[in-house]
């Protein structure tokens, strides 16, 4: 059965963002599969688009929701939209995001640990965007946290731009300086704003890149295509 990959990216409406375009980019050349690009939000490159295109390629879609958490998008958005576009005798399988990887683990392992060597004692605080409406996600950050406790030697607390456990009101009472890292694939509009609110706060605070540009995210595609492609056709 010929088998396909169906890359989702968030998109922004009428903007089709450019970071990460490139490593994902110079995936599909390493791969022999059929490989579609396709956005949420925009007119571009739809998800439905995609998800035509690809069928008329293949029987078997493998969809890579190139997102960090399994929020809305993930569990109903994607699969609702797939299914009213899916062709009979075409199966479809939708991959785990990939917050969970050990490839984005790896990535914020090293990034923080040359962070506390720089600077000993500051607390980390790892930001995600939250949900209120999925407990998943908050829970997947809370692990991620705990698992990056136990090889650092400071705290590092685990906090969301939006729903509970807001990052501004673990602030509130934070007079010491802390180390910032800010779980996004891109470094856009709402890493900023988050940037700002935390500086109103804590001046002193130091924010480490995000995961925008980073071969993590190629790493971490490669990981969850592994499940289900084995091996990979590179």
């Amino acid at each position: 059965m010929a088998q396909g990959i169906l890359y989702v990216l968030h998109g922004r409406r009428n903007k089709i963002p450019q970071a990460n375009l490139r490593l994902l980019q110079e995936l599909m050349h390493e791969l022999s599969q059929p490989q579609v690009i396709s956005f949420l939000e925009g007119d571009q490159q739809t998800l439905e688009a995609g998800l035509v295109q690809l069928q008329q390629q293949v029987e078997d879609v493998i969809v890579v929701p190139v997102l960090l958490f399994a929020a809305t998008h993930v569990r109903q958005d994607i699969p609702q939209r797939l299914k009213a576009h899916q062709r009979l005798g075409v199966t479809i399988t939708v991959l785990e995001p990939l917050a969970t990887t050990t490839a984005v683990f790896n990535f914020l392992q090293q990034q923080l640990t040359r962070a506390c060597q720089a600077l000993p004692q500051r607390p980390i605080l790892l930001i995600a965007h939250g949900t209120p409406h999925f407990v998943e996600p908050y829970q997947q950050l809370q692990n991620l946290a705990a698992q990056l406790q136990q090889q650092l030697p400071v705290p590092v607390i685990a906090a969301n731009y939006i729903g509970a456990h807001r990052f501004t009101e673990l602030l509130v009472d934070q007079t010491e300086p802390v180390i910032v890292q800010r779980l996004f694939l891109t470094d856009g509009r709402i890493a900023g704003k988050i940037k700002r609110a935390v500086q109103q706060q804590v001046p002193t605070a130091l924010f480490l890149p995000t995961l925008e540009n980073q071969i993590t995210v190629k790493q971490a595609i490669l990981e969850r295509l592994t499940t289900v492609m084995a091996p990979i056709q590179v």
